[in-house]
């Protein structure tokens, strides 16, 4: 693109009366290149001169962009955009990455390996209602080479679409689970009137007649906390969409081709992450910002109660001679 000046020779030339073709003669340029800005603004040009000037601030990152795509062919612009702005503090737009994302896989051939997208529910809740959880896990090659399977809580409010989560190695106990509800109440600075889980083993034991029977510990956890559950079918986007898009989304823009070092870095990087890609990013559906729409959710919350932890609950069994419990 041109700069400011041959834009405003242009202009002028077309108000005292030239043709295209004679202000492309007069300036010795493309008659094309005159076409594109004959009829353009000047908010308009200044516009698509930053976009231009922030792709070129882009060229800088081109061989460390280029080597990211060519080892993890999974690599979406938005991931792109997030990695930017964690190592290298930058301040730009995930669009404009995509633009120049594009130039770089035709320049250089690079295929996307793409996703399989789920769709979600379009009900909108009231504030404060609702808070979805699930479970995720995802193998991620440690700082040693070694690969590690993570398991994650995932919970989100669903009007909000304020997200939060906690990454374990070891897979989750029913422990597990009513330690992060409470660390995510915590985060969010209350607690909903209602929460939604899968009909898993560490929060149900089994559905009698319809009526669900919640382990010892989560039952517990529901009676302190005054909460109604719901438990839904696994995989059921009509109930729980919105937490299965997030569980997708951690994986594929927080975890996909981060390396291992251990839980306490990798919570501490996803919580940067929520402030400056997980819980500040346009969402699609609602197209708004979750941090901005929670600050108007988070008045609808229950207040926290002084509940201690239920870590210290012990059950005794006795071990049969085959070395068994009932």
């Amino acid at each position: 693109m041109k700069g400011f000046k041959m834009y405003k020779q242009i202009q002028q030339l077309k108000e005292i009366g030239f043709t295209r073709s004679r202000a492309a003669k007069q300036l010795n340029i493309n008659r094309e290149t005159v076409t594109r800005y004959w009829n353009m603004t000047a908010d308009e040009f200044a516009k698509q001169l930053y976009n231009i000037n922030r792709e070129l601030l882009l060229s800088k990152y081109e061989e460390i962009i280029i080597s990211w795509l060519k080892r993890y062919p999974t690599m979406t612009a938005a991931q792109v955009c997030d990695w930017l702005k964690e190592h290298y503090k930058e301040n730009i737009k995930e669009r404009t990455v995509s633009r120049y994302l594009k130039g770089l896989r035709e320049e250089y051939n690079l295929k996307k390996s793409n996703h399989p997208r789920d769709y979600e529910a379009v009900e909108e809740l009231p504030m404060g209602q609702q808070l979805q959880v699930d479970f995720g896990e995802k193998w991620m090659q440690s700082i040693d080479g070694q690969r590690v399977k993570i398991r994650f809580a995932a919970f989100v409010l669903a009007h909000a679409r304020y997200k939060w989560a906690f990454f374990q190695t070891r897979p989750f106990t029913t422990s597990d689970l009513v330690s992060s509800c409470h660390e995510c109440f915590r985060y969010i600075g209350g607690m909903p009137l209602e929460m939604v889980f899968d009909q898993d083993s560490i929060v149900s034991v089994s559905e009698n007649y319809g009526d669900i029977i919640h382990t010892f510990e989560f039952e517990k956890f529901r009676q302190e906390c005054n909460l109604k559950v719901h438990l839904c079918r696994a995989a059921d986007p009509e109930s729980k969409g919105k937490i299965e898009n997030v569980v997708k989304f951690i994986k594929y823009n927080f975890l996909e081709n981060r390396l291992f070092a251990d839980e306490e870095v990798l919570n501490s990087s996803f919580l940067k992450w929520l402030d400056r890609t997980g819980n500040a990013k346009l969402h699609g559906t609602t197209k708004k910002i979750p941090t901005k729409v929670f600050e108007d959710e988070r008045e609808h919350l229950r207040p926290l109660l002084d509940i201690r932890s239920n870590s210290d609950v012990t059950i005794y069994r006795n071990v049969r001679k085959d070395n068994t419990i009932v």
